[in-house]
């Protein structure tokens, strides 16, 4: 199982507690004990599923390109750009794994980048998988991205698996798509 990080200071945590703290302190005992049951009513089931966002983007050829367009088939979304160091480090690692795999499909979406130069690094890394530019930023927010690379792992049918906000090796992907595959 892939576990999608993320980061909240304890500042952040002051500042919900207290936007919440006045409103439960408004409260007589009856609401507290009733806001409560009601609670444990709507907790997520563990097994909960969530449909990755879709998105469509233009690829290096021009032409459109949708995260539904592979639906059947597992998806990396990796985002990233040509000047991040890690990026470089793990591009070799996302070819090699889209290559070795008939049932995986890596999309790496570059994010506000020139499509030139984004261009021009695919073709001199000789990479094969398929590259889309998300030239506003927008989809990479839609994903929470705040590190690059990131890594999202996507079912055949479309839900959310899990998410690495780090580079990853040859053999951490491999291991990753070995669990997902038995899950």
């Amino acid at each position: 199982m892939v576990i999608i990080l993320g980061g909240c200071s304890t500042k952040d945590k002051d500042n919900i507690d207290d936007q919440i703290l006045p409103q439960e302190e408004s409260m007589n005992e009856n609401e507290k004990q009733a806001g409560d049951n009601n609670l444990e009513d709507e907790k997520p089931e563990e097994d909960e599923k969530f449909l990755a966002p879709d998105f469509t983007l233009q690829n290096l050829k021009g032409e459109e390109v949708s995260l539904s367009d592979f639906k059947g088939k597992y998806i990396l979304i990796n985002f990233w750009g040509t000047w991040c160091k890690w990026c470089d480090v793990e591009m070799p690692s996302l070819d090699k794994l889209n290559n070795e795999n008939d049932d995986l499909v890596v999309l790496a979406v570059n994010v506000m980048e020139d499509e030139s130069k984004v261009k021009e690094y695919i073709e001199n890394g000789e990479y094969e998988f398929e590259v889309v530019l998300d030239e506003e930023g927008e989809v990479a927010q839609v994903y929470y991205v705040n590190s690059f690379p990131t890594s999202i792992f996507v079912d055949k049918e479309g839900y959310l698996i899990g998410g690495v906000p780090a580079m990853l090796e040859y053999e951490q992907m491999v291991e990753i798509m070995d669990g997902i595959r038995t899950d």
